[in-house]
């Protein structure tokens, strides 16, 4: 096949959902020609293709101002569905779309959908990385209405096929707009499976994007809440770039916390860990931090939040705490041996498959 394929960031390993995309891109390309379009950031590295078969069509520059512009010309949709469209960008694809002959139109993320509207007969796919009524909903109110209204107003496009990453979110789109969806999995890298536990150090992670408020807000409200209670010989790492610089700073000044920043490879760090620990107070889906975590064969301290749509089945390891004493009552009792990691990684590992998004799609 040939597919056009639109996503609102830059594929790369920053990130659970850009890196999934930069998995996918590299999947798909074993049996299909893809042309890329993606935004970035003046600060954003380019994208480097795989192979031949994956070509940059073009790259949309993004920033503060492109996004508020773009969301003043759409003034009906939430703006979360409008920051990434420009007319300029759609008379480029219509262009692209006539002179290449695409079979496929894949639209990574719901800041792409509308485009979707622009192209009725066209096959298209929706990855969507959230189901945006229930990243939204636990505000309520009019946002909460205006998000529904303007995601179901989009989804409802004919040759649309919807993707999600857990069964919950299936059921989400359905009862929400009364649409059938297909779920799939995260995509793990060849440096998630080769972390074998091997000597379990006594240290805790926290593994994110902090820049997102979801992850942050959770890692800020530790060390506000349990941390000051735990003795000051447990050791904490921190992975993940995007850190406010008064926490960050806040964090280099205690004794027992290592902050890291960007790792290119944090998977031995975690599979050696005696957990990850990760609050999340907002946001929707399934947590690819957790996902990945489990993958390495590591426990993970968590709220209900950090769990959601992942199988009861890895419920051993998935270690419940909604409170400060409950987190503080879990890391203290965990007893999870090398041996034990090795059993559990496998059994995550053989579980945890789906059929991919390239084989849906030749049956599309």
């Amino acid at each position: 096949m040939r597919i056009l394929f639109l996503t609102p960031y830059v594929p790369s390993d920053r990130a659970g959902g850009e890196k999934f995309t930069r998995l996918l891109l590299e999947d798909l390309s074993k049996e299909n020609q893809v042309d890329l379009v993606y935004y970035k950031y003046s600060f954003d590295k380019e994208y480097v293709c795989p192979n031949e078969n994956v070509r940059v069509l073009k790259v949309c520059k993004n920033s503060t101002l492109v996004k508020l512009w773009n969301s003043v010309r759409h003034p009906t949709l939430h703006p979360t569905f409008s920051i990434r469209f420009s007319y300029r960008l759609l008379r480029f694809l219509k262009k692209a779309w006539k002179q290449n002959s695409y079979d496929l139109l894949y639209l990574d993320h719901s800041q792409m959908l509308l485009y979707g509207k622009h192209f009725p007969d066209a096959k298209k796919v929706l990855m969507s990385h959230d189901v945006m009524a229930e990243r939204f909903g636990h505000n309520g109110g009019l946002v909460s209405k205006f998000v529904r209204h303007s995601e179901g107003r989009l989804m409802h496009m004919p040759k649309l096929t919807i993707f999600t990453f857990s069964p919950k979110d299936v059921d989400l789109v359905k009862s929400a707009y009364g649409l059938p969806s297909l779920y799939t999995n995260f995509y793990l890298d060849e440096n998630i499976v080769k972390a074998v536990p091997q000597k379990v150090e006594d240290r805790l992670v926290f593994f994110g994007k902090w820049k997102r408020p979801d992850n942050f807000d959770g890692l800020k409200w530790f060390f506000d809440n349990v941390y000051p209670s735990r003795p000051k010989t447990e050791k904490y790492v921190i992975i993940g770039i995007g850190m406010p610089d008064d926490f960050r700073k806040y964090v280099e000044s205690l004794p027992n916390v290592e902050y890291l920043g960007f790792v290119d490879n944090p998977y031995e760090i975690i599979a050696n860990s005696k957990a990850v620990i990760s609050p999340i107070f907002s946001g929707a889906g399934v947590k690819v931090k957790v996902v990945e975590s489990l993958a390495c064969g590591t426990p993970v301290v968590g709220n209900e939040f950090a769990f959601e749509g992942i199988s009861q089945d890895f419920s051993d390891f998935m270690l419940l705490a909604e409170s400060p004493s409950d987190y503080a009552k879990r890391i203290d009792s965990m007893e999870f041996d090398c041996a034990a990691r090795g059993v559990f990684k496998n059994l995550f590992l053989r579980k945890y498959q789906s059929r991919s998004i390239p084989a849906y799609l030749k049956e599309l």
